[in-house]
C-alpha cells in the first residue's frame, strides 16, 4: 500500500537515444543543446500552467535522455478546461507539441549531427493512462448492447479497479475531480485499489523520495 503520494507526477517526456557515448561531456552537449535552442522558448507552450517543472535523465549505453515534464496537483487540477477528461486531453496536446519542439530543435542543433539522433519517442505519462481509461470507458459504453451481461460486468469491474488504482496514485485534488468527472456509473463502489499495479505506476510516473532530479527550469 503506498503510504504517501507523489508530491510530482510525471505527465510527459521526451525521449531521444544518441549515437554518443554515455559521458559526462555528452550529457552537458545535450543539455546545453536544450537550453540553448528549447529552455526559452517552451514557455510558450507552457506560460498559461501555474507550476510545472522540467528535468533531464540520463541513462547508460548509448546516451539515453529523457526530457521530463513534471506537474504537481496544482497542474493537473485542470480546472480552467471545464471538466477534468478536458484538461487532461488537453495537457497530452501540449505534451506531444512540447516534445514535437524539442526533437525538431535539438535535431537542428549546429552541435549535434542529424545522425546522432538514431531514435525519438513521445511520451504521455500518467495523463496518457488516464485517458487510455477514459477510451476504455467510452468503448464499453459503445458496444454495450453486443455484450453479455457477464462480459460487460467484467468490463465495469476492471475499469472500476483501474479507476481505485489511478486515484491512489493522484493528489487528492485531482482524485477527488477524477470521480466527480467519472460519474455514477464508475465512481461507486470502487475496490480496494491493487498494490501491485499501484506501486508500478508510482515507480513509473512519480519521482521516488531517495532519487535526486535536476529540474532545469526552476
Amino acid at each position: 500500500m503506498i503510504e504517501q503520494k507523489p508530491k510530482l507526477i510525471k505527465i510527459g517526456e521526451t525521449y531521444l537515444k544518441f549515437d554518443f557515448e554515455y559521458n559526462n561531456s555528452n550529457q552537458i552537449l545535450v543539455k546545453e543543446a536544450y537550453l540553448s535552442q528549447v529552455h526559452e522558448l517552451s514557455r510558450e507552450i507552457w506560460k498559461d500552467r501555474e507550476i510545472f517543472k522540467i528535468s533531464i535523465e540520463y541513462e547508460q549505453g548509448s546516451l539515453k535522455t529523457r526530457i521530463v515534464v513534471w506537474g504537481t496537483a496544482l497542474y493537473l487540477g485542470i480546472a480552467n478546461y471545464g471538466s477534468f477528461r478536458a484538461g487532461v486531453r488537453e495537457i497530452i496536446n501540449d505534451v506531444n507539441t512540447f516534445s514535437d519542439f524539442v526533437i525538431e530543435r535539438i535535431d537542428n542543433d549546429p552541435n549535434i549531427n542529424q545522425n546522432d539522433i538514431i531514435r525519438t519517442e513521445r511520451r504521455t505519462g500518467l495523463t496518457g493512462r488516464i485517458q487510455e481509461l477514459y477510451n476504455r470507458i467510452d468503448k464499453l459504453e459503445r458496444n454495450i448492447n453486443n455484450l453479455s451481461i457477464n462480459q460487460s460486468q467484467l468490463e465495469l469491474r476492471q475499469i472500476k479497479q483501474e479507476v481505485s488504482n489511478l486515484i491512489t496514485v493522484l493528489s487528492n485534488q485531482d482524485s477527488q475531480a477524477f470521480l466527480i468527472d467519472l460519474g455514477n456509473n464508475y465512481n461507486q463502489n470502487l475496490p480496494n485499489p491493487n498494490d501491485r499495479r499501484t506501486t508500478y505506476l508510482i515507480n513509473r510516473y512519480g519521482i521516488k523520495p531517495d532519487k535526486e532530479i535536476e529540474f532545469i527550469n526552476e
